[in-house]
Protein backbone atom coordinates (compact mmCIF):
# COMPACT_ATOMS: atom_id res chain seq x y z
CA UNK A 1 0.00 0.00 0.00
CA UNK A 2 1.31 3.70 -1.20
CA UNK A 3 1.60 6.05 2.28
CA UNK A 4 1.45 8.73 -0.04
CA UNK A 5 -0.94 9.94 -2.91
CA UNK A 6 2.71 11.84 -4.02
CA UNK A 7 3.69 7.86 -4.17
CA UNK A 8 0.68 7.02 -6.17
CA UNK A 9 1.18 9.52 -8.71
CA UNK A 10 5.16 8.50 -8.84
CA UNK A 11 4.32 4.85 -9.31
CA UNK A 12 1.94 5.76 -12.09
CA UNK A 13 5.25 6.45 -14.23
CA UNK A 14 5.95 3.12 -14.55
CA UNK A 15 2.86 2.61 -16.57
CA UNK A 16 4.91 4.99 -18.92
CA UNK A 17 2.72 6.70 -22.04
CA UNK A 18 -0.16 5.17 -22.97
CA UNK A 19 -2.33 7.00 -25.94
CA UNK A 20 -5.84 6.36 -25.98
CA UNK A 21 -8.77 7.95 -24.62
CA UNK A 22 -11.25 5.66 -23.36
CA UNK A 23 -9.67 5.19 -19.81
CA UNK A 24 -9.31 8.91 -19.35
CA UNK A 25 -12.79 9.74 -20.87
CA UNK A 26 -14.38 7.70 -18.46
CA UNK A 27 -12.11 8.97 -15.24
CA UNK A 28 -13.11 12.28 -16.45
CA UNK A 29 -16.83 11.88 -16.57
CA UNK A 30 -17.35 10.23 -13.30
CA UNK A 31 -14.93 13.20 -11.81
CA UNK A 32 -16.82 15.99 -13.39
CA UNK A 33 -20.54 15.86 -12.93
CA UNK A 34 -21.15 19.30 -14.47
CA UNK A 35 -20.24 21.44 -17.81
CA UNK A 36 -17.67 23.82 -17.81
CA UNK A 37 -18.20 27.28 -17.04
CA UNK A 38 -14.99 27.87 -18.87
CA UNK A 39 -14.04 28.83 -22.50
CA UNK A 40 -11.77 26.14 -23.50
CA UNK A 41 -8.61 26.33 -25.45
CA UNK A 42 -6.46 23.70 -26.85
CA UNK A 43 -3.16 24.30 -28.17
CA UNK A 44 -1.00 21.78 -30.33
CA UNK A 45 1.65 21.61 -32.54
CA UNK A 46 5.52 20.58 -32.87
CA UNK A 47 7.46 24.07 -31.44
CA UNK A 48 5.60 27.21 -29.60
CA UNK A 49 2.39 25.58 -28.35
CA UNK A 50 3.36 26.39 -24.28
CA UNK A 51 4.59 29.68 -25.68
CA UNK A 52 1.20 30.62 -26.94
CA UNK A 53 -0.96 28.58 -23.97
CA UNK A 54 1.35 31.52 -21.52
CA UNK A 55 1.08 34.08 -24.06
CA UNK A 56 -2.94 33.75 -24.02
CA UNK A 57 -3.04 33.34 -20.39
CA UNK A 58 -0.96 36.81 -20.14
CA UNK A 59 -3.25 38.90 -22.09
CA UNK A 60 -6.23 36.72 -20.29
CA UNK A 61 -4.99 37.93 -16.91
CA UNK A 62 -4.02 41.93 -17.73
CA UNK A 63 -8.13 42.12 -19.37
CA UNK A 64 -8.97 40.98 -16.03
CA UNK A 65 -10.00 37.22 -16.56
CA UNK A 66 -9.10 34.55 -14.59
CA UNK A 67 -7.25 31.36 -16.25
CA UNK A 68 -5.96 28.06 -15.38
CA UNK A 69 -3.22 26.73 -17.70
CA UNK A 70 -2.30 23.14 -18.23
CA UNK A 71 0.83 22.76 -19.99
CA UNK A 72 3.89 19.83 -19.51
CA UNK A 73 6.41 18.41 -18.60
CA UNK A 74 7.63 20.78 -16.04
CA UNK A 75 10.90 22.61 -15.16
CA UNK A 76 11.18 21.43 -11.11
CA UNK A 77 7.92 21.13 -9.40
CA UNK A 78 4.85 18.52 -10.42
CA UNK A 79 2.82 21.97 -9.59
CA UNK A 80 4.39 23.83 -12.33
CA UNK A 81 2.46 22.47 -15.15
CA UNK A 82 -0.80 23.69 -13.27
CA UNK A 83 -1.05 27.94 -13.57
CA UNK A 84 -3.78 29.66 -11.57
CA UNK A 85 -3.57 33.42 -12.60
CA UNK A 86 -0.47 32.34 -13.80
CA UNK A 87 1.34 31.33 -10.39
CA UNK A 88 1.58 27.01 -9.86
CA UNK A 89 -1.26 25.62 -8.39
CA UNK A 90 -1.05 25.33 -4.29
CA UNK A 91 0.68 21.92 -3.35
CA UNK A 92 -2.37 20.99 -1.00
CA UNK A 93 -5.09 21.92 -2.90
CA UNK A 94 -2.92 19.71 -5.76
CA UNK A 95 -2.72 17.05 -3.35
CA UNK A 96 -6.30 16.90 -2.58
CA UNK A 97 -7.31 16.87 -6.58
CA UNK A 98 -4.95 14.27 -6.25
CA UNK A 99 -6.89 12.24 -3.68
CA UNK A 100 -10.20 12.10 -5.78
CA UNK A 101 -8.78 10.99 -8.86
CA UNK A 102 -6.80 8.24 -7.19
CA UNK A 103 -10.27 6.95 -5.55
CA UNK A 104 -12.01 7.30 -8.97
CA UNK A 105 -9.07 5.33 -10.77
CA UNK A 106 -9.52 2.78 -7.80
CA UNK A 107 -13.45 2.60 -8.31
CA UNK A 108 -13.03 2.12 -12.34
CA UNK A 109 -9.70 0.16 -12.29
CA UNK A 110 -8.34 2.19 -15.09
CA UNK A 111 -4.44 3.18 -14.07
CA UNK A 112 -4.15 6.24 -15.34
CA UNK A 113 -0.41 7.23 -16.53
CA UNK A 114 1.39 9.86 -14.76
CA UNK A 115 0.27 12.82 -17.62
CA UNK A 116 -3.60 11.63 -17.37
CA UNK A 117 -3.80 12.12 -13.76
CA UNK A 118 -1.91 15.76 -13.92
CA UNK A 119 -4.29 16.88 -16.77
CA UNK A 120 -7.08 15.16 -14.74
CA UNK A 121 -5.81 17.65 -11.87
CA UNK A 122 -6.16 20.84 -14.04
CA UNK A 123 -9.53 19.30 -15.21
CA UNK A 124 -10.78 19.58 -11.64
CA UNK A 125 -8.61 22.45 -10.90
CA UNK A 126 -10.33 24.27 -13.84
CA UNK A 127 -13.88 23.61 -12.21
CA UNK A 128 -13.27 24.09 -8.68
CA UNK A 129 -11.73 27.28 -9.10
CA UNK A 130 -14.97 28.30 -11.82
CA UNK A 131 -12.00 30.19 -14.05
CA UNK A 132 -13.03 32.54 -17.42
CA UNK A 133 -10.76 30.55 -19.58
CA UNK A 134 -9.26 27.00 -19.41
CA UNK A 135 -5.79 26.55 -21.55
CA UNK A 136 -4.79 23.63 -22.68
CA UNK A 137 -1.57 22.38 -23.74
CA UNK A 138 -1.51 18.72 -25.62
CA UNK A 139 0.98 16.48 -24.57
CA UNK A 140 1.76 14.48 -27.56
CA UNK A 141 -0.20 14.38 -31.26
CA UNK A 142 -3.82 15.18 -30.70
CA UNK A 143 -5.78 12.65 -32.03
CA UNK A 144 -5.45 9.89 -29.00
CA UNK A 145 -3.91 12.71 -26.28
CA UNK A 146 -5.66 12.81 -23.48
CA UNK A 147 -6.44 16.34 -23.58
CA UNK A 148 -8.72 15.68 -26.81
CA UNK A 149 -11.46 14.77 -24.23
CA UNK A 150 -12.12 18.40 -23.52
CA UNK A 151 -15.05 20.11 -24.88
CA UNK A 152 -13.30 22.75 -26.49
CA UNK A 153 -13.80 25.70 -28.38
CA UNK A 154 -10.66 27.08 -30.15
CA UNK A 155 -8.43 24.48 -31.41
CA UNK A 156 -5.13 26.46 -32.38
CA UNK A 157 -2.31 24.46 -34.37
CA UNK A 158 1.31 26.09 -33.95
CA UNK A 159 4.42 25.63 -36.72
CA UNK A 160 4.74 21.61 -37.37
CA UNK A 161 7.80 19.61 -38.20
CA UNK A 162 8.38 16.30 -38.62
CA UNK A 163 8.92 14.68 -34.80
CA UNK A 164 8.15 11.81 -33.05
CA UNK A 165 8.08 9.59 -35.91
CA UNK A 166 7.29 6.24 -34.16
CA UNK A 167 4.53 7.25 -32.36
CA UNK A 168 2.93 10.00 -35.05
CA UNK A 169 4.23 8.82 -38.82
CA UNK A 170 7.05 9.05 -41.18
CA UNK A 171 5.68 12.05 -43.13
CA UNK A 172 4.65 15.79 -41.98
CA UNK A 173 0.95 15.19 -43.85
CA UNK A 174 0.78 11.94 -41.64
CA UNK A 175 2.01 14.01 -37.91
CA UNK A 176 -0.48 17.20 -39.32
CA UNK A 177 -3.16 14.98 -39.15
CA UNK A 178 -2.35 13.36 -35.97
CA UNK A 179 -2.33 17.12 -34.65
CA UNK A 180 -5.41 18.40 -36.11
CA UNK A 181 -7.40 15.99 -34.99
CA UNK A 182 -7.85 18.19 -32.15
CA UNK A 183 -10.62 20.20 -34.45
CA UNK A 184 -14.03 20.11 -32.70
CA UNK A 185 -17.15 20.03 -34.57
CA UNK A 186 -18.67 23.53 -35.18
CA UNK A 187 -16.00 25.28 -33.67
CA UNK A 188 -12.74 27.43 -34.95
CA UNK A 189 -9.65 25.55 -35.62
CA UNK A 190 -6.55 27.99 -35.74
CA UNK A 191 -3.36 26.70 -38.17
CA UNK A 192 -0.41 28.48 -38.92
CA UNK A 193 -0.09 28.10 -42.72
CA UNK A 194 2.83 25.50 -43.63
CA UNK A 195 4.33 24.81 -47.26
CA UNK A 196 3.78 21.40 -47.40
CA UNK A 197 0.95 20.98 -49.74
CA UNK A 198 -0.29 17.28 -48.75
CA UNK A 199 0.15 18.39 -45.02
CA UNK A 200 -2.43 21.02 -45.53
CA UNK A 201 -4.41 18.56 -47.33
CA UNK A 202 -4.81 16.80 -44.37
CA UNK A 203 -5.28 19.20 -41.62
CA UNK A 204 -8.50 20.42 -44.38
CA UNK A 205 -9.64 16.94 -44.44
CA UNK A 206 -9.56 16.55 -40.22
CA UNK A 207 -11.09 19.90 -40.51
CA UNK A 208 -13.83 18.86 -42.36
CA UNK A 209 -14.45 15.76 -40.29
CA UNK A 210 -14.46 17.28 -36.72
CA UNK A 211 -15.63 14.81 -34.07
CA UNK A 212 -15.19 11.82 -32.25
CA UNK A 213 -18.44 9.87 -31.82
CA UNK A 214 -16.63 8.26 -28.64
CA UNK A 215 -16.56 11.09 -26.94
CA UNK A 216 -20.19 12.15 -27.68
CA UNK A 217 -19.62 14.56 -30.36
CA UNK A 218 -21.54 14.74 -33.64
CA UNK A 219 -19.59 14.77 -36.90
CA UNK A 220 -19.39 18.34 -38.43
CA UNK A 221 -17.21 20.80 -40.31
CA UNK A 222 -14.88 23.13 -38.25
CA UNK A 223 -13.90 26.13 -38.82
CA UNK A 224 -10.79 26.48 -40.54
CA UNK A 225 -8.43 29.55 -40.72
CA UNK A 226 -4.82 29.31 -41.51
CA UNK A 227 -2.83 32.09 -40.58
CA UNK A 228 0.36 33.54 -42.32
CA UNK A 229 3.58 33.26 -40.65
CA UNK A 230 6.67 34.12 -42.68
CA UNK A 231 9.12 31.05 -42.09
CA UNK A 232 12.12 32.59 -40.44
CA UNK A 233 9.84 34.45 -37.45
CA UNK A 234 10.53 33.68 -34.03
CA UNK A 235 8.70 31.49 -31.40
CA UNK A 236 7.23 34.65 -29.55
CA UNK A 237 6.00 36.70 -33.18
CA UNK A 238 4.51 33.11 -33.96
CA UNK A 239 2.59 33.22 -30.61
CA UNK A 240 1.55 36.41 -31.16
CA UNK A 241 -0.06 36.17 -34.74
CA UNK A 242 -1.72 32.98 -33.21
CA UNK A 243 -3.04 34.93 -30.00
CA UNK A 244 -4.34 38.03 -32.06
CA UNK A 245 -6.48 35.11 -34.19
CA UNK A 246 -7.44 33.23 -31.24
CA UNK A 247 -8.33 36.27 -29.13
CA UNK A 248 -10.64 38.15 -32.39
CA UNK A 249 -12.50 34.83 -33.22
CA UNK A 250 -13.74 34.94 -29.32
CA UNK A 251 -13.92 38.62 -29.95
CA UNK A 252 -12.17 39.56 -27.41
CA UNK A 253 -9.76 42.66 -27.65
CA UNK A 254 -6.00 42.09 -28.59
CA UNK A 255 -4.84 45.96 -29.22
CA UNK A 256 -2.72 45.57 -25.77
CA UNK A 257 -1.40 41.82 -26.85
CA UNK A 258 2.29 43.52 -27.41
CA UNK A 259 2.02 44.56 -24.30
CA UNK A 260 1.22 41.59 -22.47
CA UNK A 261 3.93 39.71 -24.34
CA UNK A 262 6.57 42.23 -22.95
CA UNK A 263 4.57 41.08 -19.19
CA UNK A 264 5.41 37.61 -19.76
CA UNK A 265 8.17 35.34 -18.11
CA UNK A 266 7.77 32.11 -19.43
CA UNK A 267 10.44 29.78 -17.54
CA UNK A 268 13.03 28.13 -19.22
CA UNK A 269 12.04 29.80 -22.89
CA UNK A 270 14.68 32.02 -24.40
CA UNK A 271 14.80 33.69 -20.80
CA UNK A 272 17.95 35.38 -19.24
CA UNK A 273 18.38 35.39 -15.57
CA UNK A 274 21.19 36.87 -13.51
CA UNK A 275 23.85 34.70 -12.26
CA UNK A 276 25.55 34.69 -8.61
CA UNK A 277 28.67 36.55 -10.39
CA UNK A 278 28.94 39.56 -12.90
CA UNK A 279 26.95 37.51 -15.52
CA UNK A 280 24.04 36.00 -17.04
CA UNK A 281 22.46 32.80 -17.87
CA UNK A 282 20.32 31.92 -20.72
CA UNK A 283 17.64 29.30 -21.37
CA UNK A 284 15.87 27.67 -24.16
CA UNK A 285 14.37 24.53 -23.95
CA UNK A 286 14.69 23.62 -27.65
CA UNK A 287 13.87 20.28 -27.98
CA UNK A 288 14.00 19.50 -31.91
CA UNK A 289 15.80 20.70 -34.76
CA UNK A 290 13.38 22.94 -35.64
CA UNK A 291 12.81 24.41 -32.27
CA UNK A 292 16.52 24.63 -31.94
CA UNK A 293 16.24 26.24 -35.28
CA UNK A 294 14.29 28.76 -34.46
CA UNK A 295 16.07 30.33 -31.49
CA UNK A 296 19.81 30.88 -33.02
CA UNK A 297 19.10 33.91 -34.77
CA UNK A 298 17.86 35.64 -31.04
CA UNK A 299 21.10 33.76 -29.48
CA UNK A 300 23.27 34.54 -31.98
CA UNK A 301 22.20 38.47 -31.71
CA UNK A 302 23.00 37.79 -27.64
CA UNK A 303 25.84 36.36 -28.08
CA UNK A 304 27.18 39.06 -30.57
CA UNK A 305 26.35 41.18 -27.53
CA UNK A 306 29.35 40.05 -25.08
CA UNK A 307 32.84 39.52 -24.99
CA UNK A 308 32.65 35.71 -24.51
CA UNK A 309 30.34 33.08 -23.47
CA UNK A 310 30.12 29.58 -22.73
CA UNK A 311 28.12 27.05 -23.76
CA UNK A 312 26.01 23.85 -21.93
CA UNK A 313 24.22 21.40 -23.91
CA UNK A 314 22.64 17.97 -22.95
CA UNK A 315 19.62 16.44 -24.65
CA UNK A 316 17.13 13.11 -24.97
CA UNK A 317 17.50 10.87 -27.84
CA UNK A 318 16.74 12.33 -31.04
CA UNK A 319 15.99 10.93 -34.54
CA UNK A 320 18.88 12.27 -35.98
CA UNK A 321 21.51 13.45 -33.57
CA UNK A 322 23.69 14.66 -36.13
CA UNK A 323 21.02 17.31 -37.61
CA UNK A 324 19.49 17.97 -34.35
CA UNK A 325 22.76 19.31 -33.27
CA UNK A 326 24.27 20.47 -36.55
CA UNK A 327 23.08 24.44 -36.11
CA UNK A 328 23.62 24.71 -32.97
CA UNK A 329 27.39 23.44 -33.65
CA UNK A 330 27.57 25.52 -36.51
CA UNK A 331 27.08 28.68 -34.58
CA UNK A 332 29.83 27.70 -32.13
CA UNK A 333 32.15 27.51 -35.26
CA UNK A 334 31.20 31.03 -36.34
CA UNK A 335 31.10 32.64 -32.40
CA UNK A 336 33.44 30.14 -30.51
CA UNK A 337 32.56 29.44 -27.34
CA UNK A 338 35.27 30.00 -24.58
CA UNK A 339 33.96 26.14 -22.31
CA UNK A 340 31.23 23.90 -23.75
CA UNK A 341 29.99 22.10 -21.29
CA UNK A 342 28.10 18.70 -21.99
CA UNK A 343 25.91 17.17 -19.66
CA UNK A 344 23.25 14.77 -19.46
CA UNK A 345 19.86 15.34 -18.17
CA UNK A 346 18.91 12.65 -15.51
CA UNK A 347 14.80 13.19 -15.15
CA UNK A 348 13.73 13.05 -18.75
CA UNK A 349 11.26 9.77 -20.16
CA UNK A 350 14.30 8.51 -21.91
CA UNK A 351 17.66 8.47 -20.84
CA UNK A 352 19.74 11.33 -21.80
CA UNK A 353 22.06 11.09 -25.16
CA UNK A 354 25.63 9.89 -23.37
CA UNK A 355 28.18 12.15 -22.77
CA UNK A 356 30.78 9.69 -25.14
CA UNK A 357 27.91 10.54 -27.98
CA UNK A 358 27.96 14.29 -27.57
CA UNK A 359 31.35 14.42 -27.56
CA UNK A 360 31.55 12.30 -30.43
CA UNK A 361 30.07 14.77 -32.33
CA UNK A 362 31.97 17.77 -34.38
CA UNK A 363 33.04 20.38 -31.71
CA UNK A 364 35.00 23.22 -33.09
CA UNK A 365 38.48 22.47 -31.64
CA UNK A 366 39.19 26.31 -30.69
CA UNK A 367 36.72 26.28 -27.48
CA UNK A 368 37.63 23.32 -24.43
CA UNK A 369 35.21 20.90 -24.16
CA UNK A 370 34.59 19.99 -20.50
CA UNK A 371 32.19 17.27 -19.49
CA UNK A 372 29.72 16.94 -16.68
CA UNK A 373 27.94 14.37 -15.52
CA UNK A 374 24.99 16.18 -14.51
CA UNK A 375 23.42 19.77 -13.68
CA UNK A 376 24.76 20.28 -10.34
CA UNK A 377 28.22 19.24 -11.73
CA UNK A 378 27.78 22.13 -15.17
CA UNK A 379 26.34 24.55 -12.49
CA UNK A 380 29.31 23.79 -10.24
CA UNK A 381 31.62 24.57 -13.44
CA UNK A 382 29.86 27.73 -14.04
CA UNK A 383 30.02 28.75 -10.64
CA UNK A 384 33.65 27.83 -10.23
CA UNK A 385 35.24 30.02 -13.94
CA UNK A 386 32.45 32.31 -14.20
CA UNK A 387 31.57 33.64 -17.22
CA UNK A 388 30.42 36.59 -18.53
CA UNK A 389 26.86 34.63 -20.98
CA UNK A 390 26.33 31.55 -20.35
CA UNK A 391 23.38 29.49 -23.07
CA UNK A 392 22.10 26.25 -21.65
CA UNK A 393 20.08 24.46 -24.32
CA UNK A 394 18.95 21.09 -25.76
CA UNK A 395 16.39 19.59 -23.29
CA UNK A 396 13.76 20.95 -20.81
CA UNK A 397 14.59 18.74 -18.41
CA UNK A 398 18.20 20.23 -18.40
CA UNK A 399 16.95 23.40 -17.90
CA UNK A 400 15.00 22.19 -15.07
CA UNK A 401 17.15 20.57 -13.44
CA UNK A 402 19.66 23.86 -13.66
CA UNK A 403 16.83 25.84 -12.43
CA UNK A 404 16.86 23.59 -9.06
CA UNK A 405 20.73 23.66 -8.88
CA UNK A 406 20.54 27.40 -8.90
CA UNK A 407 18.14 27.65 -6.42
CA UNK A 408 15.29 29.29 -8.10
CA UNK A 409 12.28 26.91 -7.11
CA UNK A 410 9.73 29.74 -5.71
CA UNK A 411 11.51 32.95 -6.56
CA UNK A 412 9.74 35.53 -9.54
CA UNK A 413 11.89 33.88 -12.09
CA UNK A 414 9.32 30.71 -11.98
CA UNK A 415 6.28 33.16 -12.14
CA UNK A 416 4.43 33.87 -15.53
CA UNK A 417 3.77 37.35 -14.94
CA UNK A 418 3.89 40.30 -14.40
CA UNK A 419 7.84 39.78 -15.66
CA UNK A 420 10.35 42.07 -14.63
CA UNK A 421 12.44 42.88 -18.24
CA UNK A 422 14.94 40.06 -18.35
CA UNK A 423 17.39 42.62 -20.00
CA UNK A 424 16.74 45.24 -16.83
CA UNK A 425 17.79 42.27 -14.69
CA UNK A 426 20.86 40.62 -16.33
Amino acid sequence: MLSTVREWLAESKKRGMDLGLERVHATHQALLQESYQATILHIAGSNGKGTLCATLAAHLDALGYSTVMFTSPHLVRIEERIRVGGRPIDARLFDELLLRIQDVESLLMAELTYFEITFLVACLCAQHNKVDFFIVETGLGGRYDATRILPADVCVLTSLSLEHRDILGDTLAEIAAEKAAIARPGKALIVRKIQDSEAMAAIETEARNAGRVELGETKQRAFLEWVDVSEDTSVSNEAFLLAKTTLESLGIDADELKASIQSLNWPGRFQEIPANWSGSILFDAAHNPSGLAKILPQLQQRIAEHRSWTLVFGCTPQHDLVTFSEPLIDLCRTNPPQFIILTEPQSGRYPAVSLDTLQGLDWPTSSKVHLCKDANDSYAFLNQHRPEFSVVVGSLYLVGEMFDAMGLLGTKHMELFPAKTQRDEA
